[in-house]
Formats: structure tokens, sequence, C-alpha cells
């Protein structure tokens, strides 16, 4: 104790210098430090800890132990905590949580977890932290943890238990370091091999003895230690190899600790939602035959020896890279090819005489071997087989046979299944892709083995592959458990997502699975809007887009939860128009913003946030600049137009390079897609040159500036970009727009037209650049240039956020809800119970089931067809479609509140109804309604309102109202609506 007492007050003497951004600390030499209890500073008074100096493996996991003593109680006690790459935390044996949230190389938030009151004596706080650096979700530099517990205790507020050398550490061994990773690329991180053996039982209980743990290392974070795999985007269907990356740039292997900036966390913890669970199907893996399994360091000899008792047919499997290796008896082996029910395994089948038999392997893979050999009527003298690196391999070789014998439901709410002896699985069905751990309680003979691996489809046999081999080469996500005889809890430290999960169970004796449950890990904010309607499909459709939203929304808007979960913000900005007319909550929006203009430090012009990865994608950030406009627009944040907007300027100056000196519009290069523009999965032709959609968006991108640039004071910016835009509308209708065709051209490159495409029209539609004498033309070109067969589209689920976009502004209603139908109703009869990437990603193994930018059909149908919109901080607007539809009724989130709204047509009379919060304001748009018509505003004419409160404009009326409920009758005179079908 008194050694301790020491410690902190050389310890407190090493950090107190420290200042507001984290400073490596000297290597202590031979003594033990423990933070001073007084004095406290913000976590960046705090040591960074390790448990050892040296370069760290690809993968690592530390284990941390701090015991804190109080002499009187710590009220309001918390812990404050960060981690490269992630943590989890426990007090006195109790978890508290998991984090952090992503972050960026220079940008770091730190949790802060509310402990309570924290009585007098002795608490235990423990730190599991999980080095595990990807390119998608976070920018790990070094592995380190940063923590103390503070709380005030005789009337002042003190820290304690600083991370320092006091504390002490075990590197575990127990997760495989040279695990497979999860995608190839290193797009999310390492999969988790985990053997109980070598992790020590109860280590996060205050009753463990810690006695040959070893003290914390402090740790200089300046020098970075992971490099990561600089790869381009995966192009669903069209995967770039290896051998056709395109070089980027290496970060640099030292961080200026002067840029780096630590801040309270700025999003609230994620919740963890319990997933209805189905038990889909259960029985034997490869009946008949056995399992084997060769990894690394393999014997001098390899050698599997066995004997049959008789003449016996014997079996052999293995997979597609390893099948010309193997031999029996010295003799090739006639291998077949076992077809597309089970991809990339092939099968040899023998008559043995009985005797003694060998089979030997050559040219061994430095990744391991997985085969499988008859097990029936065969002795061996020693069959291999051990967890290895890459458990996936085992579950897309093992052949299920159904059975349901083999797996017995003791429980099924919560599910507990009991797996019999032998190699036996169990398929769960979520319903649904998501996002999140599965956890339950773990009971079998230690050696005992189990794999679980998720996956968003079922191949042609009916089962998952969560390993798909050659179908998708660069993915596994299939984690392992070796059991220790023990009774465990069995989770991950890292998210997995998918619709279903394969559970296999190697093992000689019964193994207990009880307690299952899957938490989906999303942000902690609940549904708040709703839409119905005439329609069922349309009303299926938007609630499609919600179960879509709910796994890509976690700590940023992800893409996909399956395949990359990286912040692009072409994909978060389809997402965040849909989560403002469902969930309400900008909180996401902003931190992506933050995060956004924190990565513009790398590129000029980033693709995805915090990890740009040398991507250089232009329409991606000029939809940033659109996003904050949007965010500025519903929240007046002037605060963060105040830090951001000097980005927004530097980005602007970029985008005037690529500019035409003649024309004014963008001329872009001939290039990837990732160092241009992307526009959308099926935009090839818009993609080069004085394109049309990517010069649309400019225009609106330039207004955006100009209004962002007025609330800044910026005049002379926003005159200049006011007047930039007015030369891309001339430009683009004089060098773009085809008369006598009556649409636009996809592009002109080098003075050559690139014929018309859907993805013209529609982004001149959306980004008003159509004169109005040519809309209706151009709104006929767009649909009459889209296929109409969704198994064959030419423009993509992404792109038609601006499909819709245009028909609602043109107020082509109807013709969206065909589309809708035709196209969304396509996914609906494939099954889709999320949108997919792709309309044809059912057949492409690398494109996910589960994309956030499809959900732009509810946005779409709260926006365009019941018709509400927020349009300012406390201002709203109801434009109904009055067509397409018989009725619609729904709600949108406000800031103050709910805005309530129905609509019903007959065919002389309109029944509208709306109710919106207190302290807000807004307007009824009646379109195609003229002051001949008998409108009764709460059953009173409205020639009897205000006369500021009803306009006619050219395309409708008017109204305004203030909060409250309101009830709106309109009795059309010679105005005949569509009549509803009998």
């Amino acid at each position: 104790m008194i050694r301790r007492l020491f410690a902190s007050l050389l310890c407190a003497w090493l950090v107190a210098a420290i200042p507001a951004r984290v400073q490596p600390v000297a290597q202590p030499t031979s003594h033990l430090y423990l933070p001073l209890v007084s004095n406290p500073a913000r976590i960046t008074g705090d040591a960074p800890i390790w448990a050892h100096a040296q370069v760290p493996a690809a993968h690592e996991v530390v284990l941390f132990r701090e015991n804190i003593y109080l002499d009187s109680p710590l009220s309001g006690a918390q812990l404050h905590i960060f981690a490269d790459t992630r943590y989890e935390a426990w007090l006195d044996g109790a978890w508290l949580g998991r984090g952090p949230a992503r972050f960026s190389r220079t940008l770091r938030e730190f949790d802060v977890h509310a402990l309570g009151d924290l009585p007098p004596g002795e608490h235990l706080l423990a730190v599991l932290v999980q080095w595990a650096p990807n390119i998608r979700r976070s920018e790990s530099t070094t592995p380190y943890l940063l923590a103390h517990v503070e709380g005030a205790r005789s009337g002042s507020l003190v820290a304690l238990a600083r991370s320092g050398p006091g504390w002490l550490s075990l590197p575990s061994d127990a997760w495989r370091k040279d695990a497979t990773p999860v995608h190839a690329w290193g797009l999310i991180g390492p999969t988790e091999l985990l053997d109980f053996s070598r992790l020590p039982a109860g280590w996060n209980q205050p009753a463990y003895s810690a006695d040959n743990w070893t003290p914390a290392v402090v740790k200089d974070i300046s020098q970075v230690s992971f490099q990561p795999l600089q790869v381009p985007p995966l192009e669903p269907g069209g995967p770039v190899r290896f051998s056709t990356l395109p070089s980027f740039a290496a970060q640099s292997s030292s961080l200026d600790l002067e840029s780096v900036t630590f801040r309270h966390r700025s999003i609230p913890f994620l919740a963890n939602v319990p997933i209805t669970i189905t038990l889909a199907d259960a029985g034997a893996l490869s009946p008949g035959l056995a399992m084997g399994e060769l990894s690394p360091p393999y014997p001098a000899n390899p050698l599997l020896n066995f004997s049959l008792p008789t003449t016996l047919t014997f079996t052999v499997e293995t997979l597609t890279p390893f099948s010309p290796t193997m031999r029996l008896d010295g003799n090739p082996l006639p291998w077949q090819a076992q077809g597309a029910q089970r991809p990339d395994t092939w099968a040899a089948v023998v008559a043995l005489p009985g005797g003694e038999h060998s089979i030997s392997y050559s040219n061994l893979p430095p990744g391991g071997v997985t085969f499988a050999a008859s097990s029936a009527g065969v002795s061996y003298s020693q069959f291999p087989f051990q967890q290895g690196a890459h458990a996936g391999r085992r579950l897309l070789l093992a052949d299920p046979q159904s059975d349901p014998s083999r797996v017995h439901v003791l429980n099924t709410q919560p599910l507990s299944l009991v797996f019999q002896p032998g190699q036996n699985y169990a398929l769960l069905d979520l319903g649904r892709s998501v996002h999140g751990r599965l956890q339950a309680t773990l009971n079998g003979p230690a050696g005992a083995l189990i794999d679980i691996g998720w996956d968003e489809r079922l191949s042609a046999d009916g089962r998952p592959l969560p390993y798909p081999g050659s179908l998708h080469p660069e993915w596994n996500q299939v984690d392992s458990w070796v059991l220790d005889g023990q009774e465990r809890q069995l989770t991950t430290l890292d998210t997995r997502a998918g619709r279903y999960l394969l559970i296999a169970v190697w093992a000689n004796q019964p193994v207990t699975l009880s307690n299952i449950q899957v938490y989906e890990e999303r942000f902690p904010s609940s549904l708040r809007a709703s839409f119905t309607s005439s329609n069922a499909l349309l009303d299926q459709v938007w609630q499609v887009g919600v179960q879509t939203l709910y796994p890509n929304r976690t700590d940023a808007y992800s893409d996909t939860p399956w395949r990359e979960r990286g912040q692009w913000w072409g994909d978060a900005y389809v997402a965040e128009q849909v989560q403002r007319v469902t969930f309400g909550d900008n909180v996401l929006l902003r931190r992506g913003l933050e995060f956004m203009a924190d990565t513009f430090s790398q590129s000029a012009a980033p693709g995805a946030a915090p990890n740009a990865n040398g991507t250089h994608i232009l329409d991606f950030s000029m939809l940033w600049v659109n996003s904050l406009a949007e965010y500025h627009t519903s929240s007046s944040d002037s605060p963060l137009l105040d830090q951001l907007f000097p980005q927004v300027r530097a980005f602007m100056n970029h985008l005037a390079t690529y500019e035409n000196a003649s024309t004014g519009l963008l001329d872009l290069p001939a290039d990837d897609w990732w160092h241009t523009v992307y526009i959308e999965s099926l935009g090839q032709a818009s993609r080069v040159g004085q394109s049309m959609a990517a010069n649309a968006l400019y225009y609106n991108t330039l207004l955006q500036a100009s209004f962002l640039a007025e609330e800044q004071g910026d005049i002379p910016s926003a005159q200049a970009w006011q007047q930039k835009a007015g030369r891309v509308y001339q430009s683009t209708n004089q060098l773009l727009y085809l008369p006598n065709e009556k649409r636009y051209l996809s592009s002109l490159v080098q003075g050559l037209p690139i014929p018309p495409s859907p993805q013209a029209q529609a982004w001149a539609l959306a980004y008003g650049l159509v004169p109005t004498d040519q809309q209706e033309y151009v709104v006929t070109a767009l649909v009459d240039s889209l296929s109409t067969d969704p198994a064959q589209p030419n423009l993509d689920v992404y792109g038609m956020f601006w499909v819709l976009q245009a028909l609602g502004k043109s107020g082509h209603i109807s013709e969206a809800l065909e589309i809708i139908e035709n196209y969304y109703g396509y996914m609906l009869a494939g099954g889709a119970t999320t949108w997919w990437e792709k309309f044809n990603a059912a057949q492409m193994y690398p494109a996910s089931l589960s994309h956030s930018w499809g959900g732009s059909p509810t946005w779409f149908l709260t926006t365009y067809v019941l018709g509400a919109r927020q349009t300012g901080p406390q201002t709203w607007e109801l434009r109904p479609a009055l067509q397409g539809v018989d009725f619609a009724s729904g709600s949108l989130p406000l800031p103050g509140g709910d805005l309530l709204a129905s609509w019903r047509t007959t065919c002389q009379q309109v029944e509208l109804q709306v109710a919106s919060p207190a302290a807000s304001n807004g307007q009824i748009f009646l379109p195609g309604v003229n002051q001949a018509a008998a409108v009764y505003l709460n059953g009173e004419p409205l020639a009897g309102q205000a006369a500021d409160a009803v306009i006619q404009q050219p395309d409708g009326l008017q109204i305004s109202l203030q909060s409250g409920a309101h009830h709106l009758t309109i009795q059309l005179a010679d105005q005949n609506l569509p009549c509803p079908m009998p």
C-alpha cells in the first residue's frame, strides 16, 4: 500500500505538466506509479498505456486491472475512458459498457460512464482493450488505453486510478493474433478465434488474483503502428482484385500530437436491442465424414494413417486450392467438383482394400488445410483437428444434412439448445439483416469447438455461406471458440452482421448453448414517424426503409452493416434523408459533418469519414456541402457553421480547379470513380467530361455554398458562387440539352457527346436546371429511358433517390409510385426484408442485401405523397400529393414534437387534417386548387380568414397556419380530381 502511494506521488509529478493534448510520457525504469488522487485534469492528463512497447501484432487483446482504494465515499463517480481500437469495462465485476465511437487520427472522443456513488473500501476497475485496426470505421494509430475515475469527495472534484504504470496488464493470447480478417482488405478487422483455456476465468472480478500480471507500459502514441492497406472501395459486382489495385500514398509513421484533439463523446451510447430469433433448421454436418484441420507449424512429414477392416468405399473431401496437393497411398486422387450447391468443394471416392493406408500432403499452404475423410469403419492412429486460423473453411466444406434430432430445443424464449455429440449445426433466422452480437451461456467439454458464422443470404442448397469461397474470396465472417470445460459467456468483442447465423459444434459430448440472444447494436432513438395509405404495398415499402436504416444507423450512417460499415458520404446523405422523416434526430448528422470536415486534411475531396482511405470523390464532398446547408436550415446551429465554413471555402476553391475555362462547367478527367465522381452504381457515362449529373450537383452546391456564405457574412464569396451557378445553368442548357430530342446528354468529353441517360435527366430535374417550358419533356425522357425490368436496370438503387426527387419536385407523383411498385416490389418478391445495395444484389455475393442508400422510397412517401416536410427549426409545410393513392396518413418528426397529417380525396372533395406541435407554424399547399374552390378551415369558409393567410400560387393554393389541430375541407367546383377506384 505504501509503495503504491509513493508511486502515486511520483507519477502525478510526471503527468502534471501534460497539456490539453496527449503527450508521450517517459518510460519508467523500476518504479510502480499510481496517479495522484487530487488536482484532477481531463482525460488528456492520463498516461496512455499498453502491455508492452514493441511493435504490435495485427491483432492484440490486453486485459487491465486497477484497484481503487477509497477512505471516504465518492459521489457522482464517472469513468472517463478512450482506447484504440475498442474496449469493454467493468467495475467491481459489473459490466459498464463498450466503446469508443468511431474516431479519426486527429479527432477522438472519450466516453464517460456513470458509476453512481461509490462507498468507501476497495473497488476494481477492469478493462479489456482490443487492438483491431481497420480502414472503414476508425483511424487506428497505435494500441493504448486512457482512463481515470473522477467524482466528488469532501466537496472537491478528485481524479482516481489514472491510467499509468501503476495499472496491471496481461497480454492475452486467448485470441489468435493470426486470425483471418473478416475482409482481406482490412475493411472491418479480424475474425475472433478464442481459446477459453487461455483466458483466465473471472479475470475481471474482484476475487481474482492478478499476482502474475505485470505493470502496464506507458506508450509513446506519437509513433504510428498501423499502416492501413491502401485499397480502393469495393465495386459491387466487379470487385477490384489485388492485381489491379492503384497505388495510394502511405500514411505517416508518426503523429503530430498537437493536431490530435480529445473531446467528450458527442453521441449517446449505442443501444443493444433484442432481436427475435427463429430456429430455421438443425442437423448433422457431413455425416459419415470426420472434419480434419492442419495448420502451421506442420510436422516434418504430415501423414494421416488409417486402417480398414475390409474393403470399403473411402471418401475424401477438400477445398479447391488444396485438392492437387493430397495423395492417397502415394497416388493421385480422382477429384470431382461437387457442383454449384457446394462451391469450391471437391470429393474423391475410391474403393480401398482392408489394411493400412495413408494420406500425404505436399506444398502445404501457409494458411492451413481443411479436409474431411470417411469415419465409419475407419480406424485412425491420429486424426488432426484444431481451431486453425480460418474457421470459415470448415463451414464452407461441411455438408449440412437436416436432422432435428441432432439438436434438442430446451427452451424457445430465450432460445436454449443442446447439441448432441458429433458434428452438428443449428441455423438461426433473424428475419432481416442485423448489426450486433450473439450472446449465450456455454457449457461443454474441454476441447470442444464452436464456430459461428453470419450471412445475409442462403445459398442454393438453403444454407448460409459466411465464408463464400470463390464467390467472394475476400470475405469471411466466422468466429470460433475452444471450450475449456467451464461455464462461459459466449459473445464477440466486435459486432457482426447478417440475417442468418450458422452455429457449428464439433464435440464428442453434448454441448449446451442456453439463453441465446442476438442484440442489435444501433443508435438509441425510437421511431417517431408513420405512414399508411390506400396502397398496402407502398405501406410495406415505407416500413422496409425503416428496417434498412436500423442496422446502418450506429455511431455513424454506415453504408452496409455486412460488408464495410464505412461512412461514405453519398450513402450517408441518402440515409440522413430517410432518418429525417422517420427518427428526426440530427445528432449523427452533426457528428458526421464534423468528421468529414476533419478528413478534408487528408483529401481535398474525401469520399468517406473518418477514413477517406485515399479516396477523392467530388460528388460525395459536394453532398457534404449540401448536408451542411440542410442541417443549418433545420437547426440554425451557427457555431457548427462557424467551425466548418473554412473547409467549405477550401473545397469550393478546389472544385474550381476542375472548371472548363470556356464553359464554367466541371470537366472531369478520365479516372476511377474513387478519384473523380461516383454519381451512382450504373452512372459510368456521367463520370467523365462535362457531365450533366455532376454539373447539376455542382449547380446546387454553388447555391448552397452561397447561402452558407451569406449566413457567415461572406458576401463576396456568396455573390461569386451565385454568379458561377448562373453560368452553370446557362452552359448546361446551351451545351448539353438536345432541343430536337428534348433531353440532356450524359456528358461532353473533349467535344464528343455522350448519349442521354436516365442519370442526366434525373439530376437535372432534381437540382432545378430544367427550364419550366422544357420540364415536361425531360420528365417524359426520364421515365421513358428507365428500364422497365428491375432485373436489367440501367439506374440502380442509389440513383433512385434522384429519380424520385426529380419526379417529386416536378409534381409527377403517380409516375414515381409506379416506379417504386415495379422496382421495390421486385425486391420484395425476391424476399427482401431490408433494401438491397443493387437491384440484382441477390445474384452477387459481394453486394449487400442491406444498404443504407436503399430507403429513398420511405423519404419520398412521407415528403411527396403524405407531403409533410420540415422547412426550418420551427416551421413545416404540408403538400399533399392528392394523386397516386386515395388517402395517406402519417407523421413527421419535428424538433418540438410530431406533425400529424392525413388526407383523402373523392371525386370533387378533399378532406385534410393536420396537427402541429406548439410553437411551430407552417403552410398547407393544395396543388391544382384555385380560389374558385370552396375551402373550409375548421368548419368556417376560408374566405373569411385573414387575407395574408391565403395566397393563390400559379400551381395551387397556399394556406398559412399556426400550431394546433386543423381540419380542411375543399369542395371543387369544376376541378375534378381522379375518382377513387371502386
